[in-house]
Order: structure tokens, then sequence, then C-alpha cells
């Protein structure tokens, strides 16, 4: 009778053991998952975090003065471009102007009809769309766009030979122009950032401080931050 309740005491302690080791296994290899999925998890949050602080991946933005161009003047301008790496971006800015223009016809010749001399001095928002084309700092530059300006404006108007009747008209108003832009730019990753071009600009003298066609240089000197 002892021999056979201790017969069934080592069968009842082999099973406990067995069912012990399973469990240890079990738990065992349940932490160990635990542990590689939050190595994996910790480790994929670092390729994430890695991926989005990549400089390649990250915005260019340049704060720069720019002398003449869309500014019709001398002011201060930001550019960036829409998402990392993008060929397209834009600019905005606000400059001061302060100048004078005549109407009166190819190489300033009389025409006969009068002329009308207008001096002004105000406030331009550059704002333009551009493209910049090029894999390395060196850049070529393409942009269109608009300069709106507030302007105080006194207007002369000489209708005769060589100074006739004259109408006056002074007052500060809302104008605007057209505005093309292609040039050079120096766009590294950080650091110093340089333009240089050409600025086509279309207005009509009634709604704007020139008339037609007005080319004029463009000149920037900035940072870049990212």
């Amino acid at each position: 009778m002892c021999n056979w309740n201790k017969s069934k005491c080592s069968v009842k302690s082999v099973k406990l053991r067995e069912i012990a080791c399973i469990l240890i296994t079990l738990l065992t290899f349940t932490n160990t998952s635990a542990k590689d999925n939050n190595i994996k998890l910790c480790h994929c949050n670092s390729e994430t975090t890695c991926v989005n602080s990549k400089p390649d991946e990250l915005i260019s933005r340049n704060l720069f003065v720019e002398f003449f161009g869309p500014s019709l003047g001398i002011g201060l301008g930001y550019d960036q471009r829409f998402k990392p790496n993008s060929v397209f971006g834009f600019r905005a800015g606000i400059a001061y102007t302060n100048g004078s223009v005549d109407d009166t016809g190819y190489w300033g010749a009389y025409d006969g009809d009068g002329y009308r001399y207008v001096e002004f001095k105000g406030v331009t928002l550059p704002l333009e769309a551009n493209a910049i084309f090029g894999n390395r700092a060196s850049k070529f530059e393409l942009g269109i766009g608009a300069t709106p300006c507030i302007l105080d404006r006194n207007e002369r108007f000489y209708s005769g030979w060589p100074h006739g009747s004259v109408k006056t008209k002074d007052g500060v108003r809302l104008n605007i122009f057209g505005t093309m832009n292609i040039g050079y730019r120096l766009q590294r990753k950080s650091g110093f950032f340089f333009r240089i071009g050409l600025t086509f600009m279309v207005g009509d003298i009634d709604c704007s401080p020139f008339d037609g066609l007005l080319c004029m240089p463009n000149l920037s000197f900035g940072y870049t931050i990212r």
C-alpha cells in the first residue's frame, strides 16, 4: 500500500514537474517574443525618427534681402519648396520702393499727344511661384508671379508742347504688376543663400507704377535654414 502510494506520489510529482516545465517554457517564450517585439518596435521607431530627420528630406527655407527685381526696390523675402526635394516652391516678401516714370514713348520721344509723368513711393508685396533645376547647389531658377503694391502716386499729365496744360492727380491707392524672373540660384542645404538674375515686369500705368514692359536686375543675399 505504502509502495503504491509512493508510486502514485512519484507519478503525480513527475506530472507536476512536466507541467511546471511547460509553463516555464511558455512564459520564457512569451517573454522573449515580447522583448523581440519591443526591440523591433523600438527599431522601427528609431528608423522612423531617422527617416524623418534625414537632412535630404527636410524643407529648405530661405530668408533674404532683395534689391530691385519683383520688389521694385529694397526688401525682405522668404522662399521655400512645397515639399522636401521638390523642384517647385514659392516666395513672398515685403519691400519699399521710391521712383518715377513717364510714358513719353520710345526712347522718351514726345509723340504729340501729351505724356504723363508719375512719381511714386510705398510698399510692395512680391508673390511668386518658382521652380529650381539642378542636382547641385548651383541651380537655374524660373518664376512667375505678381506684385501688389500700396503706393502714394503723384501724377502730372502734359497735353501741349513743351509743357502746355497740366492736369495733376495725387493719392494713395492699390497698384499691381505681373512678373517673370529668370536667373541663377545658389541653394545649399543650409548656410549662405544667393540669387542673381533678371526680372521682366508688365504693367499699365493706370494700375501700376510703370507702363508696358520693364526689365530690371534682381539680386538677393540671405541664409538657408532647415
